[in-house]
């Protein structure tokens, strides 16, 4: 996870200031003002696209801390299967959430 997000950070010119693993029961990760990313340990669980589109997902918030089209954009360079990562976690992300 670690490696990925630096990779996708450098591919729209950002850096996350810190990455934090927690143990949340309502989202996949989230990307602060400051620059820090967290991120779901259940991921660990979820196929390699879904962490993939999670990480895509908050590094895009380093530049965009929206959810708008531009955020979406970036959001579908960084991970061009995004919509199977969207699509995985809206039918398994629950049963997910209650493990642990």
């Amino acid at each position: 996870m670690l490696c990925l997000h630096q990779t996708k950070a450098t591919q729209i010119g950002k850096k996350a200031t810190r990455i934090t693993i927690r143990d949340t029961r309502t989202r996949w990760g989230s990307c602060s003002f400051k620059g820090c990313l967290s991120f779901s340990w259940r991921l660990v669980m979820a196929p390699p696209g879904v962490l993939d589109y999670v990480v895509a997902h908050e590094v895009a918030h380093l530049a965009h801390m929206n959810h708008g089209p531009e955020f979406w954009d970036t959001v579908d360079s960084l991970c061009p299967n995004a919509s199977n990562g969207r699509a995985w976690l809206s039918e398994n992300g629950s049963a997910l959430h209650r493990i642990g």
